[in-house]
């Protein structure tokens, strides 16, 4: 093990020699970074000498920025339709607020919106609306296709001509959305501080957003993107672009605005800003400060291999919230710093959203009334930061609960399972996958506590209970499960040398069996299981002319001195335990580092992936029911933790998909989670007919052969067999040679008075003593006439029912050294001793 642990260490080693550290540009790098800054510097300088209106496809003027110039080819004939369609949804938004609060006396007609048929609230009462002025936070919903491009053909464009200096790897465009329903979910980020411009009648601050775009096509493509843009605070309108080498959006934001007077709010504030932020990169050192407003979230590996993209422009309507005016901002002061109010609850952020690509030509909209049902979509909805922060604590402390339970039961399990009868019983890839599985929510947990600092405390709180249970439980428990079953797997270990042992007995080189030792943990080594097949005794004579070997007073031959260093059991144990735990936390890590490089795959693929795990996790049972058919064993896991891990670890699943508000921003399905339940329960539902009806009952008898011969301790008697005493329990025939004084003392500690040790207790059945608890003990026997009658006829009438053939023989069991007794006392007994209470002779394991 030695040389594992050498790679993995030179392997961590080279990450962090190898892993970069800030340099600053090359000459190459330094001439790229200035001819952009000269460049974003003359975007800069012609909007500042813009005015609203100078980019008009109809009069045909346009501005010499990348991508609004009229050579360029890009979609723009279709911006005056977007801008309408926007300030439409925008005017439904509030007419319909004005309407449900009352104020339709507030409505005018506006000369902009007539041919829309629609009504704008009132310039001076705007500022009454009850909107949040921060709205960090995030919104997530359905999107679909607008009808305004839906006759409108791609755009052709040149891509050399755009951008002269650019080799593109590919010239498929990638945010091409084809669909016509997807998803959609936005991150927005409105700094706190940020600076807030104020002129004339409206207040502007600048904002960006994380747009996540989903195609609803069956391979289910989604794409990341930043968005940079302002917010109207006194409307709650938001206008958002991306920015590329081929399209200067964020320094032509203004003119993507609805009205004149947003132009100007914009163009200041922009002016300010971007100055600001040309100067920071002007004095930046590292390498990767280039372009500050991409909308790639790989800004450095999309200058190293750069992929034509489609860019977006974004407009946003906030819905007013349900609540008065006056309220919004109690509202907003609680959530930033929060002093413990319960009478104050915040809204949902509610937003109405059209995405317009202008190269590639297409338009989306989110599904929502009042084009559609509401129970079709509800346009964008989500929370805010702060109660999404509160959320996403209040569910990691509801899982520190759940985890705190499991450790629970898992404490009771080793309690009850503390002998080594009781230990070669339980699956060992039971409790693995269990442990598996809280190995890998606590490695979760400490990665988003990285990301996430307002839940950092209760993050690693949980993380630590999970790995609590991991490392100190649930690992000292595989530990000794592992420990007690070390001879099963030497036997088959052993079975497997033989069947490569070639055929001629001369070429066979001798076995020396080792003697029973004490495994780790100071766990006693059990009997082989019956299902083990058991090596004949075999001597070996010396040769005629082979003389004994002399040894030492220690054991040791004079001839051949062991060397100092021997494989002992101890080490064999050691090594065994210590590639455990390699392996354990090897898949760990590998399926945690699988999992977070799921999240970049199409979500289909990654939905799927996620499936497969979840199902995976949560067959947890299936081992145990596969131990259960090899061993013919039962009864080897507590009910109460049989049924309390099948709940415990199903509730994550059940608030992820019937959630609609969940963190994670996952669709409701209760389908799914039915499904999941069900195959829980199922796993359960075979361990409790395992228990009734035996651990083989279900399967057939055609497939029997690739299952061991086992012992049934349940044996049905026959009374045929009391003449033959094949399979008779010896206390029978020990009856009738006994003593009358035997006899009397038996029947006095029975149950039924008067009733003798051997005699009938009733039709089909017998009277036996327990040797255990000295108490008497009725069999069911099968009658001689009910062997001759045909299997279909029914045991009615026979002297013994069927209830009491398939229940009434779960009470007694039968030893191989033909004892009987009762089921719950040599149960007992057997968790200490696998000895006859009786004979001392070796029992097989349940």
């Amino acid at each position: 093990m030695d040389a594992p642990r050498l790679l993995v260490l030179i392997f961590i080693l080279l990450i962090l020699f190898a892993s970069p550290d800030t340099q600053t540009p090359s000459p190459s790098q330094r001439r790229e970074l200035n001819h952009l800054v000269v460049q974003e510097r003359h975007y800069l300088d012609l909007l500042g000498h813009s005015w609203y209106g100078d980019l008009n496809v109809a009069e045909e003027r346009w501005i010499n920025v990348t991508g609004l110039r009229k050579q360029d080819g890009y979609a723009w004939h279709l911006l005056d339709k977007v801008q309408e369609r926007a300030r439409q949804q925008a005017n439904t938004v509030l007419e319909a607020w004005h309407r449900a609060s009352g104020n339709e006396q507030d409505l005018i007609e506006d000369d902009n919106t007539k041919s829309l048929n629609t009504t704008v609230p009132k310039t001076s009462n705007v500022q009454d609306v009850p909107l949040y002025q921060n709205i960090t936070g995030f919104v997530h919903g359905r999107w679909v296709r607008s009808k305004i491009a839906s006759e409108v053909k791609v755009p052709l464009l040149n891509l050399t001509a755009l951008t002269p200096g650019v080799s593109y790897t590919t010239e498929k465009y990638t945010r091409n959305v084809t669909a016509w329903e997807g998803n959609l979910r936005i991150r927005l980020d409105e700094k706190r501080r940020s600076k807030i411009l104020t002129l004339e009648n409206t207040s502007v601050r600048e904002i960006t957003a994380e747009l996540t775009l989903e195609d609803g096509t069956s391979n289910g493509r989604h794409w990341d993107m930043t968005l940079h843009g302002v917010h109207y605070l006194q409307n709650g309108r938001l206008v958002l672009t991306t920015t590329g080498q081929r399209f200067a959006g964020i320094f032509a934001l203004p003119h993507f605005t609805l009205s004149e007077e947003g132009f100007r709010s914009a163009r200041q504030l922009l002016n300010t800003t971007l100055d600001e932020a040309i100067k920071i990169q002007e004095g930046a050192s590292e390498t990767n400060a280039f372009s500050p407003w991409s909308s790639s979230p790989q800004s450095t590996s999309d200058m190293l291999f750069p992929t034509p993209h489609c860019e977006y422009i974004m407009y946003l309507q906030q819905h007013p919230l349900e609540t008065r005016f006056a309220d919004v901002k109690s509202i907003e002061t609680e959530l930033m710093d929060p002093t413990g109010r319960l009478d104050i609850s915040s809204p949902p952020l509610k937003m109405s959203a059209l995405v317009f690509s202008p190269d590639c030509g297409f338009v989306l909209e989110s599904k929502g009334p009042p084009d559609f049902a509401p129970q079709h979509g509800q346009h964008l909805q989500g929370p805010k930061l702060e109660t999404y922060v509160r959320s996403g604590r209040r569910f990691v402390l509801a899982y520190a609960s759940v985890v705190c339970a499991e450790i629970w039961l898992l404490q009771r399990q080793m309690r009850e399972a503390s002998t080594p009868s009781t230990r070669s019983r339980i699956s060992f890839y039971t409790v693995g996958m269990m442990a598996m599985g809280d190995g890998f929510l606590c490695m979760c947990f400490l990665v988003a506590s990285i990301m996430l600092d307002a839940a950092f405390l209760p993050l690693v709180a949980t993380a630590f209970l999970a790995f609590l249970s991991v490392s100190f439980f649930g690992m000292r428990f595989l530990m000794d499960i592992w420990a007690v079953q070390g001879p099963e797997r030497d036997e088959r270990r052993r079975q497997q040398e033989r069947r490569r042992v070639p055929a001629n007995p001369a070429a066979m080189a001798p076995v020396v069996t080792p003697d029973p030792t004490i495994r780790t943990a100071g766990a006693d080594t059990l009997p082989l299981p019956v299902t083990a097949a058991r090596p004949a005794s075999v001597i070996i004579p010396l040769a005629t002319n082979q003389q004994p070997q002399d040894t030492t007073a220690g054991g040791q031959t004079a001839n051949n001195i062991q060397p100092a260093t021997q494989t002992t059991p101890e080490n064999t144990a050691r090594r065994e335990l210590s590639a455990l735990y390699t392996r354990f936390y090897f898949v760990l890590v590998v399926l945690l580092f699988l999992t977070l490089y799921s999240l970049t795959w199409p979500s289909a693929l990654s939905t799927v992936y996620i499936r497969i795990l979840t199902v995976s996790y949560l067959s947890f049972f299936i081992p145990q029911i596969y131990r259960n058919i090899m061993r013919n064993c039962r009864k080897a896991l507590q009910w109460r933790f049989v049924v309390g891990q099948s709940i415990l670890r199903i509730l994550p699943v059940a608030y992820i998909y019937l959630n609609p508000d969940n963190v994670f921003f996952v669709e409701t399905n209760s389908n799914w989670v039915i499904a999941v339940f069900g195959w829980s329960w199922f796993q359960v539902w075979i361990l409790v007919s395992q228990e009734l009806f035996g651990p083989r009952f279900f399967v057939p008898k055609a497939c029997s052969t690739w299952m061991p011969a086992a012992y049934d301790y349940h044996a049905i008697l026959r009374e045929e067999d009391e003449e033959s005493g094949a399979s008779f329990p010896i206390g029978f025939t020990q009856a009738a040679t006994s003593s009358p004084d035997m006899t009397a003392a038996s029947s006095s500690s029975s149950n039924t008075p008067g009733l003798k040790k051997g005699e009938d207790a009733g039709k089909g059945k017998k009277s036996f003593d327990c040797a255990i608890c000295m108490q008497s003990l009725e069999v069911p026997i099968v009658p001689r006439e009910a062997e001759s009658r045909s299997a279909g006829t029914s045991t009615a009438g026979m002297g013994v029912g069927m209830k009491d053939l398939v229940f009434g023989r779960r009470a007694y069991m039968v030893t191989p050294c033909r004892h009987i007794f009762h089921s719950v006392c040599l149960e007992g007994w057997m968790r200490y001793r696998l000895q006859c209470p009786i004979c001392r002779d070796n029992l097989p394991p349940l």
